[in-house]
């Protein structure tokens, strides 16, 4: 066994968690003079035969903000590694998708995402929606720690206020130069959730004390080195469902 697989395992014990569901995200950019209308077909056809039930249900979003802009996001959730062994069709399923979607869509980029429950909140009756706000932080090594206690200290403001929108924490499952470590995925259905301001501050120090606020803001700027959103939407032609 590698150093590099030794240090990753130890990396996904420590924020390991027992339902441990999986999100994979291939960033695709059509090629040039790509027949667009064909491309859509291809996709939908493609996820309609082969992700259209769980685990390995795909979804396709268009990528608005961020250093990806432009691309398209197809996204499979929740299946795990030990699901991937599972897959029925997989030479046909990879045959279809290479002699027909990589006809039309060149890969910028394919991640996998570990969901961490205990960090995570969701609001009672939640659900998924058609709209996303995708940010990704790149974190100093060795302070995941420390970054993920700001986060328990955010999930209790989230719990304790009963925020109405989801605070979904995933950890990248791999290393990368890009810095992408950690992602915090917020689900709203119309654009005026962008206009919302939901008081975070005011709210966290009514929870963890006066000052509080500032001295995670402190934390913050001491262990994560940037932050990236990516707001994309649905969709839905070209999804499994």
């Amino acid at each position: 066994m590698t150093l590099a697989v030794i240090m990753i395992a130890a990396f996904t014990f420590a924020f390991g968690q027992s339902d441990n569901k999986m999100l994979e995200l291939i960033y695709l950019k059509a090629k040039p003079g790509a027949d667009m209308e064909a491309a859509t077909k291809a996709m939908a056809e493609h996820n309609k035969k082969y992700h259209s039930e769980a685990p390995y249900k795909a979804s396709v979003w268009s990528n608005m903000t961020g250093s990806r802009v432009g691309t398209i996001c197809w996204a499979m959730y929740p299946a795990t590694f030990t699901q991937y062994d599972e897959r029925k069709d997989v030479k046909a399923h990879d045959k279809d998708w290479a002699d027909n979607v990589s006809s039309y869509f060149d890969m910028v980029a394919d991640e996998f995402w570990k969901q961490d429950n205990d960090l995570s909140y969701w609001p009672e009756g939640f659900k998924w929606t058609n709209r996303v706000v995708w940010t990704v932080f790149d974190i100093k090594p060795g302070d995941g720690y420390r970054f993920e206690a700001l986060l328990k200290n955010i999930k209790e403001v989230y719990e304790k206020t009963n925020y109405k929108h989801n605070f979904t924490v995933y950890w990248n499952k791999f290393d990368n130069k890009e810095g992408r470590d950690v992602a915090i995925e917020v689900d709203f259905e119309k654009w005026a959730f962008l206009d919302e301001d939901m008081n975070l501050k005011k709210n966290y120090e009514e929870v963890h004390g006066q000052g509080s606020w500032w001295k995670a803001i402190e934390e913050y700027r001491d262990v994560v080195v940037s932050a990236e959103d990516e707001v994309s939407e649905l969709i839905p032609e070209m999804s499994g469902q």
